[in-house]
C-alpha cells in the first residue's frame, strides 16, 4: 500500500454524467482536471447501462418551449421547493452547450434530418423529453473525457475534502481494490456522485433490483457536510411505478407514447382522477396507483395495446 499524492486545478468527485461533462467542460478551457470514481467512468453512474431520454427546451417555437415556460413547470411539479436561480444559472445556461456536446462526441440527441423526436408526461405543458438512443453514451464520454488530458482514477473512492481556512482544497480517498490512498490537492473540487438511492430500501428490499446505480451512498453529500457545506431536500425520495418484482424503467417511454394505466376493473383510472390524465405528474400517478391497490383494484397494467409497432 502506498499514498499517490496528486495536484490539480480540478478534482471532480464522481465520473457520471455530471462528472465527465464537468471535466470536458472544465478541461475544454484550459484546466488541468483530475475525476475520481468508485468504477470505472465508461459504464459508471446512472446511465452507466444507457440511457433514452433528455430533458429540455429547445425554443422551437411553441409557447411552452422556452425558458420561462420550462422554469414554471420545475417550479410547479417541484411545489416551490426547487432552487430557481440554481436551474436557470447552471442547468438553463448550459442546455445549449451540452446537447451539442452530446452530438461532438458522437451520441447526437437528434434524429437524421436534425429534427428532435419529443414525448410528453409527467406534468409536463409540451413534450419536454428528448428521445434518442444512449445505450453507448456512457463509454463515449469516458473516451472523450481520457482524449482531453484528464487523469481518470479508476475505482477510487473519495471518502474526505481537504480544507484551509473554510475552504476546500482537495480530497482523499482510497483505491478500492489494493488500498492505495490518494491525497489530491486541487483549487476547485466539484462533487458529482449522483443520487442517494441507497439511504433507504426499493421495493423488493435488493438494493441491486434497479436501473439506478446501487452505489449511489450518498458519499458526496457526507463529504459536503462534513466540510460545512448547507444540504436541503434532504428528506425527499426518488419515487416511481416499476414492473412488479423487477426494477425496469419505461414509465416515461410508455406514458409518452400513449400509453394509459389499467386497473384490474377495466377502469383507466388516472383519466377520472387527474385533469391530465396518465400525462400527470409522476407524484400524483404514484398516489393514484397506491390508492387503486389500497382498494383492491390491483393489479395495475399499462395499456399499450392501442399502439402501433413503430411506436412500441
Amino acid at each position: 500500500m502506498e499514498v499517490i499524492h496528486l495536484s490539480t486545478d480540478v478534482l471532480i468527485v464522481g465520473g457520471g454524467l455530471a462528472g465527465t461533462n464537468a471535466a470536458m467542460g472544465a478541461a475544454e478551457r484550459g484546466a488541468k482536471v483530475v475525476v475520481a470514481d468508485k468504477g470505472k467512468i465508461e459504464r459508471s453512474g446512472d446511465i452507466g447501462g444507457g440511457v433514452d431520454h433528455f430533458l429540455a427546451y429547445l425554443n422551437e417555437g411553441e409557447a411552452w418551449d422556452t425558458q420561462d415556460a420550462f422554469l414554471s413547470y420545475v417550479d410547479r411539479i417541484g411545489r416551490g421547493t426547487a432552487h430557481l436561480s440554481i436551474i436557470e444559472s447552471v442547468y438553463c445556461a448550459e442546455l445549449p452547450d451540452a446537447i451539442e456536446r452530446m452530438a461532438r462526441i458522437g451520441n447526437p440527441l437528434s434524429r437524421d434530418d436534425g429534427s428532435f423526436f419529443r414525448t410528453r408526461s409527467m406534468g409536463q405543458p409540451g413534450p419536454y423529453f428528448i428521445n434518442f438512443k444512449g445505450k453507448r453514451l456512457k463509454p463515449l464520454l469516458g473516451k472523450a473525457v481520457r482524449k482531453l488530458g484528464c487523469t481518470v482514477l479508476d475505482k477510487v473512492m473519495m471518502v474526505d475534502l481537504l480544507t484551509h481556512q473554510g475552504a476546500v482544497v482537495g480530497g482523499l480517498g482510497f483505491h478500492i481494490r489494493n488500498g492505495d490512498f490518494c491525497a489530491i490537492a486541487a483549487k476547485a473540487t466539484i462533487i458529482a456522485t449522483g443520487n442517494t438511492n441507497r439511504l433507504y430500501e426499493n421495493p423488493r428490499l435488493n438494493p441491486f433490483n434497479t436501473w439506478l446505480c446501487p452505489y449511489d451512498t450518498g458519499d458526496g453529500q457526507v463529504m459536503a457536510f462534513k466540510a460545512g457545506a448547507a444540504l436541503t431536500n434532504m428528506e425527499y425520495m426518488r419515487m416511481t411505478l416499476l414492473p412488479k418484482g423487477f426494477a425496469a424503467p419505461g414509465f416515461n417511454a410508455l406514458v409518452g407514447m400513449g400509453g394509459r394505466f389499467l386497473n384490474s376493473l377495466g377502469e383507466y383510472y388516472m383519466e377520472k382522477n387527474h385533469p391530465m390524465g396518465n400525462r400527470a405528474p409522476r407524484y400524483d400517478v404514484v398516489f393514484h396507483t397506491l390508492e387503486e391497490l389500497r382498494k383492491g383494484h390491483g393489479p395495475i397494467y399499462i395499456d399499450c395495446r392501442h399502439l402501433n409497432d413503430p411506436d412500441l
